[in-house]
């Protein structure tokens, strides 16, 4: 390794794709650690770090972890924040069962009675009795620290769900960087609720990220805000917020649905469950639904040209003089009425003279579209046909007349 501009700091460049410079780099620790006398005890009671949790069908909690103290063994009770259980399964990252956790040995523990948080440390307990009361001693602690925020932050307090929603709301606008005072939102900020749902923190924090991301990166003035955030399965709670927050569920890894009731609770209320396993399609998806939250915007779609070759002056049925128009379609198509494909919009009409729209010829539409003396819905390029317009007659040879329509649209995120 190269210190140099580093200092103390080895530098070894790496390749994760060839694996070039990895024995080194392993030397290197090997060396440094020699160096720094780095030491620890394997019989003491073991203590970690938890780099990651999830769900694993067949197995419930498993919880990737660090030793950095002492050893853990299967049988013993650990404890992580505020959750806590019995090691029943203790694995190398290959899977490999072990008898005991060493020091600087990544293990794989299965036995948490829930997700502990990426982060968070790991301590075995010498008994049930002593695991519990660690608990215990530190829901007390986070349960005062709670009340004094709610004491301090809150002047009128509410209850149930709103309560839950408001907190949710505050605590998702001080991380995203926005306060929440409507008065400091552009008129045209749009914001867009979600729920996130994840099999771990891991992942939750991931996902949470990169669908902010989305708001961060549009050209648009968008911020998407997750007002739940949560491991495990989809319960009646997330449903509940995700119906008065008007938002999707966004579910990432084996996260489902928490019983028959949740489900049934989802479609009487319309909430959108999203299950995905692989984040650029979930990604993909939520830029689909958040489209729903964007603005319309209106286009015009020209379906084709036509020069006016000569005009007539007719009467009508009411014995009203009107102008008829003889064309040659230049490109395109013309429409009497409605145009082609999947989706028919309804067709409108304007005259153009010198590149210019001639006044009130705006927004038209046909009376009549006939070739030679048939009726018909539309007239392709190339072809000669007599086109009436509905309430105007200033026409004139050399005019150019267009068919359009108008369509709606989603801004693009």
């Amino acid at each position: 390794g190269d210190e140099g501009e580093f200092g103390t700091c080895q530098l070894f460049p790496v390749s994760g794709i060839t694996g070039e410079g990895l024995d080194d780099l392993i030397e290197g620790l090997a060396l440094q650690s020699e160096m720094m006398d780095l030491r620890a005890d394997d019989d003491a009671k073991g203590e970690g770090i938890v780099i990651d949790a999830r769900m694993e069908k067949g197995l419930g909690v498993v919880a990737d972890c660090v030793i950095r103290w002492g050893k853990v063994e299967r049988g013993d009770f650990v404890v992580s924040g505020t959750t806590g259980g019995r090691v029943k399964f203790l694995n190398d990252v290959a899977n490999n069962p072990l008898k005991k956790g060493r020091p600087s040995q990544p293990v794989r523990i299965v036995g948490f009675k829930s997700l502990p948080k990426a982060g968070d440390p790991v301590v075995c307990a010498s008994s049930e009795d002593e695991a519990k009361e660690i608990i215990r001693l530190r829901e007390s602690e986070l349960s005062n620290e709670e009340r004094a925020d709610f004491e301090n932050d809150v002047e009128l307090q509410v209850t149930g769900t709103a309560a839950k929603q408001g907190l949710m709301l505050q605590r998702a606008q001080e991380k995203y960087g926005f306060d929440g005072d409507e008065s400091n939102v552009g008129a045209g900020t749009i914001r867009i609720p979600v729920v996130i749902k994840a099999d771990s923190h891991g992942a939750l924090e991931a996902v949470r990220d990169a669908l902010v991301s989305i708001g961060t990166d549009s050209k648009l003035d968008i911020i998407i805000d997750p007002v739940e955030m949560s491991t495990g399965v989809v319960t009646t709670s997330d449903v509940r917020m995700a119906r008065e927050s008007d938002a999707a569920i966004f579910c990432f890894g084996k996260v489902g649905i928490a019983d028959k009731e949740t489900k049934t609770l989802a479609e009487t209320e319309e909430v959108s469950i999203r299950n995905h396993l692989i984040i650029y399609r979930l990604l993909e998806d939520a830029k689909e639904v958040f489209a729903d939250h964007l603005p319309i915007e209106y286009a015009t779609r020209i379906h084709g040209k036509a020069n006016v070759q000569a005009v007539f002056d007719v009467t009508d049925k009411s014995k009203a003089t009107v102008s008829v128009a003889g064309l040659r379609v230049l490109d395109g198509n013309l429409f009497k009425a409605k145009s082609s494909g999947e989706k028919p919009l309804p067709c409108f009409y304007r005259v153009l003279r010198n590149g210019d729209v001639v006044e009130g010829s705006d927004k038209l539409t046909s009376s009549s579209l006939r070739k030679v003396k048939e009726d018909v819905d539309s007239v392709k390029r190339g072809e000669e046909c007599g086109l009436q317009l509905h309430g105007f007659n200033n026409l004139e040879e050399g005019d150019v007349i267009e068919c359009y329509s108008i369509e709606e649209r989603r801004v693009k995120i």
